[in-house]
């Protein structure tokens, strides 16, 4: 799946949450438009556990510099998603506990993957000092 379907099927799938989350109210456009809003911080937090965790296994057959960078993207997508959370509690006044355990496997990921590449540097570090 090249990045235009991945985007496009963001893109329906935004909308067709805040569709079902709208229908038969008559709730003013404010809300309507918090509730979109809810909707994307929503998507985020779904989106970077999953993405995250294809991520580190397909790093699994790449190079020590690729999965550096991968940490350095996971550490941001860790902050991002602790910002959406308190985003999405402040504007709801409640969590899922879908989002506290999706929160708490990303967390896990970051640090499974930090291993992974201080294992890697490790391991890098004694095959270079072992050939002097």
């Amino acid at each position: 799946m090249n990045i235009k379907n991945m985007g496009t099927a963001l893109v329906l799938g935004l909308i067709a949450l805040s569709s079902s989350h709208s229908q038969g109210s008559t709730a003013d456009s404010a809300y309507q438009g918090a509730q979109l809003i809810v909707t994307i911080f929503e998507c985020i937090l779904i989106t970077l556990p999953t993405a995250g965790l294809f991520l580190v296994v397909w790093s699994r057959w790449k190079h020590l510099r690729f999965k550096q960078l991968l940490q350095t993207v996971l550490n941001s997508s860790l902050v991002l998603m602790l910002i959406s959370m308190l985003a999405v509690n402040q504007l709801t006044q409640s969590i899922s506990s879908l989002l506290i355990v999706l929160a708490v496997s990303h967390t896990l990921l970051v640090g499974v993957n930090y291993l992974l590449v201080k294992q890697h540097t490790n391991r890098v570090k004694s095959t270079l000092t072992g050939c002097w």
